[in-house]
Order: structure tokens, then C-alpha cells, then sequence
């Protein structure tokens, strides 16, 4: 690891930088003070745009009025973490041990989006960088980076470049290049069966019961080889070409071997012929969580009057978010009972499914470079989740992102001891030293 890398890392990954409790939002503002800072320092046009959340760090540095300008995009907000958690050591400190560098943020996306600017702050001063370049570091990408979408339709001209670069995300010790992303939605259902709680002794097994009949909807969305039972479900979504299938089957050799970490025991049929394939072009919905009843110390004997449900769709190419909330919507309506009041919540953190051109030259090129330093062919990912500002940036700024993932695949990200394989984050630097030196 580079000298600028390690004493950089250790300075951005104290910050507390978690968007998501507004406890922290000092500390979230420092970090992007903090960014502006470094960048100043070593060069760049850096400033802070506000109003749109927390702020956004936007740097440009130019080379030469010859040379392309590459948009290097990141974040510096993290998920919640503490020691109570679970971590070994405090997750605001970077740990070394057995081969990895532990630590919040050190794969999502700090320790990611640092490979990038302590590579380019290096070329500039051995005045070796061969493009010129503006970085888009946001403080929102785990709230849902709404502000980024507008601050690039408001400012095109400002963030316009020749192409765009992200790494956010992980790989199975073999180099990948994303070449699609799922669209997604949220919503709640809630279900009321009475005024309020009843006694169990009295009332049980004589009334409807609010937690069990969520569960029976619940039960309902899928049948038992897991393919959804709502009609036309996936009515839209595009198949699968030929390459498509045979590039997710490649990845499949990789995904498979995620069950050593994860601790999942199976994963269920594919309608693709893949893992590979179901996670990137299917639409899928997820229970994300479900709130009924008592769940305190000890027993309190009701029949629960309210149940709750969080649910998440990941949304496959082809398809609108808005049409399948209505499929969802009338499914719910059509199958719950009439002495049960359902509300099914509008559908937040909204975004349309994505798919990139992944052959343009500068796709091509990358592709060339990671084969190089990693010794390994490429494997294709066809993502299940998104990073919304993907899609901002195709859309706003009319080019295409290349996204590489730099860090492991048993990284835990968002979860306790979060890490980023050395050996990785070597490759990673001598990736990007290659890229932006050539």
C-alpha cells in the first residue's frame, strides 16, 4: 500500500460520518471539509455544494485542455456502527489483522473512493496523470442520495466529462465489471383487525388475529419453489441473451462459493438457469421486516390488533417501478380478507432499473487493465441492487459509468468488522495507477 493511501485512510475513516442519525451531522460536515481540505492542498479546485443534504464534495483538477476528463464519483457517509455491535475493535479506528484492514467504511465506500484520490494526488505530483478530473463525493448515499440527482440535472455543465468511473462495490477475488443494476421501491403494508389489542383468553382464536393474517398474506407472495404468485408479475421484463445467460453462468462459479461466508445453507431455484441470473434479471420482493404483538421480556397474552410489513422490490430491466406497485397493490387488495383494514403505503426511494453500454472503448480498455493486474479474465455483473447515481449520471451527463469493484465479496459491508482484503487493495492502487497514468 502507498504511503499517501495508509495516512489518508487512517485520517478519513475516524471521521464519524453516519448520514443516516442526524446525531452525526457535524461530524458528516467535517468529513466533506475535511475532503475539500485534501484536495485544496494538493491542487484541485475544491469546494462544498450545500443544500441538498448533507454536502457534496466536488473537485476538479485539470492536466491539460488535451486531455479527457474522467468523473470520479464516491461517498463518505457510512453506516452506524459501534463496538457494542459486535466489532472486535472500535470501528472508527483502522485494525490490521490476518491479512485485512478492519474498520466502517472501509469498503463502503471510504476505503474504495480513497484508492482513486491517493492515486491521482501521487500522479499529480510525479506529473504522470494523463486525464484531467473532477470528483463527485457525496455525504447521502445511504439515505438514498436524492440531492445528487439534482445537483447534477442543475449542473451538467459543471460535471460534464468524457466518461465516468465508480468503485462501490465488491468481488469475488477476480476482477468485475457491472454492466446492469436492478431498479428498486419500498413500501409498508399494515393491517388492522380491531380498536386495539384483545385478551387472548377471552377473545383468542374467536376474532381475527392482525399478526396472523399479515402472515398469511405473507405466505401467499411466493410459491414453494419461490417464484411469485402475483398475475403478470413479470410481464415487461426483458429475457436474457444469449451472452447475458452465459456471462451470469461464469459468475455463478463465484457467487456460489458466497454460501462459505454467508452461512446460508441453499439458494432457491432460478428461473434463469443461474444465481447469477435470477439476482440481476428478475424482479424479486423481499420482506425486510414485520412488526406485531409483543415481543418484550416475558408474555403478554393478546391478540394483536395491528401488524406491520416492510417490503422491498428489486426490479429487472424493462419493467416500471409504478407498474408493479399496482400489480402488488391490487394482489394485497384482491387477498385480504374484508374484516381486515389493509394500507399499503406509496412507494419510496423510487428508481428505475439500469443497464450500461459495457463496450464502449473506455469499458474496453478497463477491462484490459484489470485482466493485466490481476492476472484473471473479467467476470460480468449483472448487479441485483443499485447505486442510483448511475442512472443520474446517464441520464444528466450523457455517458456511460465504468464500474469496478475493488474490494471482497466477504467484506461484510454494513455489517461488524467490516474489511478490505490487503492483498486487494494493493491490486486496487496498481489498478488505478495504470488507468490514470495511461
Amino acid at each position: 500500500m502507498t504511503e499517501t493511501y495508509l495516512s489518508l485512510l487512517n485520517e478519513f475513516i475516524a471521521f464519524k460520518s453516519i448520514s443516516t442519525d442526524s446525531y452525526y451531522k457535524d461530524e458528516v460536515t467535517k468529513t466533506a471539509d475535511w475532503l475539500v481540505s485534501i484536495l485544496n492542498i494538493n491542487n484541485f479546485q475544491a469546494e462544498r455544494i450545500t443544500g441538498y443534504g448533507h454536502p457534496i464534495v466536488y473537485g476538479y483538477y485539470e492536466a491539460s485542455p488535451e486531455f479527457a476528463t474522467v468523473l470520479v464519483y464516491g461517498h463518505y457517509d457510512v453506516q452506524p456502527a459501534s463496538k457494542d455491535d459486535g466489532w472486535q475493535t472500535d470501528p472508527f479506528k483502522v485494525d490490521e489483522r490476518d491479512g485485512r484492514l478492519y474498520a466502517r467504511g472501509i469498503v463502503d465506500n471510504k476505503g474504495q473512493v480513497l484508492i482513486h484520490i491517493a492515486t491521482i494526488i501521487d500522479l499529480i505530483k510525479e506529473n504522470k496523470l494523463q486525464y484531467n478530473i473532477k470528483f463527485l463525493i457525496e455525504g447521502d448515499e445511504e439515505t438514498g442520495g436524492e440531492g445528487i440527482s439534482e445537483v447534477l440535472n442543475k449542473n451538467p455543465e459543471k460535471f460534464s466529462c468524457d466518461f465516468a468511473i465508480i468503485s462501490d462495490g465488491e468481488m469475488p477475488y477476480r476482477p468485475v465489471i457491472t454492466a446492469s443494476f436492478r431498479g428498486i421501491i419500498n413500501l409498508t403494508i399494515t393491517m388492522k383487525t380491531a380498536k386495539n389489542n384483545l385478551h387472548s383468553g377471552l377473545y383468542g382464536g374467536a376474532v381475527p388475529n392482525a399478526a396472523e393474517e399479515l402472515s398469511k398474506l405473507l405466505a401467499m407472495f411466493y410459491d414453494d419453489n419461490y417464484s411469485p404468485q402475483i398475475e403478470q408479475f413479470y410481464d415487461g421484463q426483458l429475457e436474457m441473451t444469449n451472452e447475458e445467460t452465459q456471462l451470469s453462468l461464469e459468475m455463478d462459479e463465484y457467487k456460489k462459493d458466497s454460501l462459505k461466508h454467508t452461512g446460508v445453507r441453499q439458494f432457491f431455484p432460478s428461473e434463469a438457469g443461474s444465481i447469477s441470473g435470477k439476482i440481476g434479471f428478475f424482479t424479486m420482493m423481499t420482506v425486510t421486516g414485520i412488526k406485531a404483538g409483543y415481543i418484550g421480556e416475558g408474555y403478554s397474552n393478546i391478540v394483536p390488533n395491528t401488524a406491520q410489513a416492510r417490503i422491498n422490490f428489486r426490479i429487472a430491466a424493462g419493467q416500471n417501478p409504478q407498474d408493479v406497485y399496482n400489480r402488488f397493490k391490487t394482489f394485497v387488495i384482491e387477498n385480504t380478507p374484508q374484516y381486515v383494514d389493509v394500507t399499503i403505503s406509496e412507494p419510496t426511494n423510487v428508481a428505475d432499473p439500469i443497464k450500461i453500454d459495457i463496450n464502449t472503448n473506455k469499458h474496453l480498455e478497463a477491462k484490459d487493465l484489470l485482466k493485466k493486474v490481476y492476472g484473471n479474465e473479467v467476470l460480468v455483473d449483472y448487479c441485483g441492487a443499485i447505486i442510483p447515481v448511475v442512472g443520474d449520471i446517464q441520464k444528466h451527463l450523457n455517458v456511460e459509468p465504468i464500474l469496478i469493484s475493488l474490494c471482497n465479496d466477504d467484506c461484510n459491508m454494513h455489517g461488524v468488522d467490516e474489511n478490505f482484503a490487503i492483498e486487494l487493495i494493493e491490486k486496487g492502487l496498481a489498478f488505478s495507477r495504470r488507468f490514470f497514468s495511461s
